[in-house]
């Protein structure tokens, strides 16, 4: 038995989309195959009006993750400030017309001047523990009412970002963790239409 032909497999990405009458429809145009598998998530998303009332936005860390965070402020228009520490992204950052306030999110100053106090969102997008565990402790005795998102790399961290007064944690292993289990479960059901086809094509 043959494995599923590798060029049609779909991009490992996510896609927004609507559920109407029992089918959900993607937002954007894909190039799936039919009989292509895929993960479904509740997605809760406010009205544009709630939207445009959020305050000051507070994104901690340019990397990737702070990159995808940012992109979806963009899309519904919502203003937000970077926190990064690294001379190279706060430049480019700022070439681009970003606000970018430069330094260590886990120091009260730097997070007063991002506007801590007006702000309606905080989102530790960076890798260091540490840093993550004192900003939402910071954060939450200056802006008791701030939304919180953590990122942390072990379960246990994440426990202690919401015992600190994380509203989310995003745990890096625990997304391994799930990713290894949906690429296995595509790859099951890939193998299983494959079989499928073959024996209906032997049956013919």
């Amino acid at each position: 038995m043959s494995a599923p032909d590798d060029t049609l497999k779909p991009e490992r990405t996510e896609y927004l989309g609507t559920y109407d009458d029992g089918a959900v429809r993607l937002a954007a145009r894909v190039n799936w195959p039919d009989g292509t598998l895929v993960s479904v998530r509740v997605a809760e998303i406010g009205s544009e009006a709630a939207l445009k009332e959020f305050g000051k936005v507070i994104v901690a860390g340019f990397g990737l993750a702070g990159r995808w965070v940012a992109d979806i402020f963009d899309r519904h228009g919502i203003k937000y400030v970077i926190v990064e520490n690294s001379p190279q992204t706060i430049e480019a950052q700022r070439k681009l017309g970003r606000e970018v306030v430069e330094g260590n999110v886990a120091d009260e100053d730097t997070l007063r001047r991002a506007g801590i106090e007006e702000a309606s969102i905080l989102a530790l997008t960076i890798p260091d523990e540490q840093a993550v565990l004192q900003a939402t402790r910071l954060a939450r005795s200056i802006k008791p009412g701030i939304y919180i998102v953590a990122r942390t790399t072990h379960s246990s961290a994440g426990l202690q970002a919401t015992q600190l007064g994380a509203d989310e944690v995003i745990k890096a292993e625990q997304v391994v963790a799930r990713q290894f289990s949906e690429m296995l479960l595509r790859k099951l059901g890939g193998e299983r239409i494959a079989a499928a086809a073959a024996s209906a094509a032997t049956a013919r």
